[in-house]
């Protein structure tokens, strides 16, 4: 078993999370794809599809071996997304996320607002960005990463 270099793995994090996924984010960000619970017309909004295919955008721009990335969609039901890599590991690992986002809210900063990407100190504001929004960027970008 090799030994992990950490110093080159964060390095390696640092760039491409700040030339990739955080760009995309922003772009996720934007989109006002509320959960169906809050936005009755969202098949016809299509917000949440627009979600869907800025991720898959973005997971496609990636360098993965054994990539393969499928909407699966009913009738009166969200889409569901499923990104596979295969690799050369015994089992498998498990990633959930969601692109659907809570409603609005108030009490957002001067400057700040849901749809309106922010970054400050390092930190991105913006609905979706902090809950489970980005975990299909994170659990996508770990495997790249290692």
């Amino acid at each position: 078993m090799s030994k992990l270099d950490l110093s080159k793995l964060s390095d390696f994090v640092d760039k491409w999370w700040d030339d990739s996924a955080l760009p995309s984010l922003c772009e996720f960000v934007e989109i006002p794809a509320l959960s169906p619970s809050f936005d009755s017309d969202w098949e016809a909004n299509g917000y949440l599809d627009a979600a869907v295919n800025t991720f898959v955008a973005w997971v496609r721009s990636l360098p993965l071996e054994g990539l393969t990335v499928s909407v699966h969609r009913l009738k009166n039901r969200s889409p569901v997304l499923l990104v596979r890599i295969d690799g050369e590991a015994d089992g498998e690992v498990l990633f959930y996320s969601h692109l659907d986002k809570q409603p609005e809210a108030e009490g957002w900063s001067e400057g700040k607002g849901p749809w309106k990407p922010v970054i400050e100190d390092g930190w991105l504001f913006g609905r979706g960005s902090v809950d489970d929004g980005y975990g299909g960027y994170a659990g996508v970008f770990s495997l790249l990463a290692l």
